[in-house]
């Protein structure tokens, strides 16, 4: 059997354990998670856009009577793009879980052991751990599938690139649009065989789970994963 692993506790205000909270939360609550990313990024942008448009208003030739009309405009664009940009990700969000989710009150170490062990394909040698990572696997196996690379080029990548393409041929582009274009392009050509090996190891996974533990039946929770209150999983 594989040898059990033991992974560090993170502190209360580490990053990453935030990460897997805001994971955690996104995937069991998605439309709520859409609704306080949009509030968010609105909040967010408008003191950014009262920094911004406000001294122009008090200092420049501008008065505070013409400014504001152009600051709510801009404010109801990036608010509209916010939801744009949080509903596509819901979206895209229950397409990948929707074999599994995390568990609503799984331990944070737990998680992030986990994933990191279905990332490397790698049993940790503790029942519980591993079944919370076959558990994951499908979700891990959709996320970074050929068909989720090929709809989220389609719906991000494939527009700008059109839209670039136009652009050049009428003369009208500059170096930054192309700067742009070959970064896609390229993020895409690494992005995706590294996905490839993160979903043939969860196949691995599911495979090494199976053959070390039996047939998985399809269901966790905190007492079997080990995310209850008294115990990371890991230890």
């Amino acid at each position: 059997m594989t040898e059990k692993t033991h992974t560090p506790r993170m502190g209360r205000f580490n990053p990453i354990r935030q990460l897997m909270l805001l994971q955690r939360y996104g995937q069991n609550h998605p439309w709520k998670y859409m609704l306080r990313v949009t509030l968010l990024v609105t909040v967010y942008s408008a003191v950014l856009l009262a920094l911004c448009f406000v001294p122009i208003a008090m200092f420049g030739d501008a008065p505070l009577s013409q400014v504001w009309p152009w600051m709510l405009g801009a404010l109801a664009g990036v608010a509209a793009c916010a939801a744009l940009g949080a509903g596509f990700g819901v979206l895209m969000l229950k397409w990948t879980t929707k074999e599994a989710k995390v568990p609503h009150d799984v331990d944070p170490d737990t998680l992030r052991s986990a994933q990191r062990h279905l990332r490397r394909g790698e049993l940790s040698g503790d029942p519980q751990l591993d079944r919370l990572a076959r558990y994951l696997a499908p979700q891990s196996e959709r996320a970074n599938s050929n068909r989720f690379f090929a709809l989220f080029g389609l719906m991000a990548g494939v527009p700008y690139l059109v839209f670039t393409g136009i652009q050049f041929a009428n003369g009208t582009g500059d170096t930054f649009q192309l700067f742009m274009a070959l970064f896609i392009i390229v993020v895409f050509a690494l992005a995706w065989p590294w996905a490839r090996k993160h979903k043939r190891n969860a196949q691995r996974l599911r495979k090494a789970y199976d053959a070390e533990y039996g047939p998985f039946d399809g269901e966790t929770s905190s007492h079997r994963d080990g995310s209850g209150r008294g115990g990371t999983g890991a230890s």
